[in-house]
């Protein structure tokens, strides 16, 4: 099983582990259209929170786990000082991600914040939390495609290469992590679309 699959999976799973819906969720009530933009010392702070918090430490986790199973990188072996490279390597493919989201929103005005949806239903609240991985919300209060999002995500999957050995670091084992990225992309915003306590402070009901 890949990073990728089981990242999947875990999207598919959340719903599980959460407490039972009814049969007509309420909506949710909160107006976010006047929610005021995020500073470029805010955006900052956002995403030292994302990379050095439990979502960096777990994304960080979960794939040198997932590594060390399948002895990937095999150039790196087994034992604990092959998972402290596996955990080292996830880390800074995460650190990278967000540094790059970071530079790029501020520079293209995009908000870096999930905002849930104003919808009721499950299946409108799963649609948009995924759909959430590619749009996103600018300063300004409109939509658009997440372009920070999306070229960090290329980005860093290439980026990776430079510390992985031969048989991890071609091009094709970059496109590979950014799959990753998106599918842990989607599984964070699926998880803050239903527990708020995992969202950005100015959003949560």
């Amino acid at each position: 099983m890949n990073r990728i699959t089981l990242a999947a999976l875990l999207v598919l799973l959340i719903p599980h582990v959460l407490p039972a819906q009814t049969d007509e969720p309420k909506p949710a009530t909160k107006d976010y259209s006047n929610v005021p933009p995020l500073s470029v010392a805010q955006k900052f702070n956002y995403r030292v929170i994302q990379a050095f918090g439990p979502r960096g430490l777990l994304d960080a986790g979960l794939g040198a786990a997932v590594d060390q199973a399948r002895n990937e990188p095999h150039e790196w072996g087994g034992g604990a000082m092959a998972f402290a490279d596996r955990f080292g390597s996830s880390f800074g493919a995460h650190l990278s991600s967000q540094s790059m989201e970071f530079l790029l929103e501020s520079a293209l005005h995009e908000d870096p914040r999930y905002f849930p949806s104003s919808q009721k239903g499950f299946g409108a609240r799963m649609k948009h939390a995924l759909f959430a991985t590619v749009v996103t919300r600018t300063d300004s209060g409109s939509q658009r495609i997440a372009v920070a999002k999306i070229a960090s995500a290329f980005g860093t999957g290439q980026l990776v290469n430079v510390w992985q050995p031969p048989s991890t670091g071609s091009v094709g084992d970059g496109l590979t992590r950014t799959g990753f990225i998106f599918a842990e992309h989607a599984a964070w915003n699926v998880a803050q679309e239903f527990i708020p306590r995992l969202r950005a402070k100015s959003l949560r009901q």
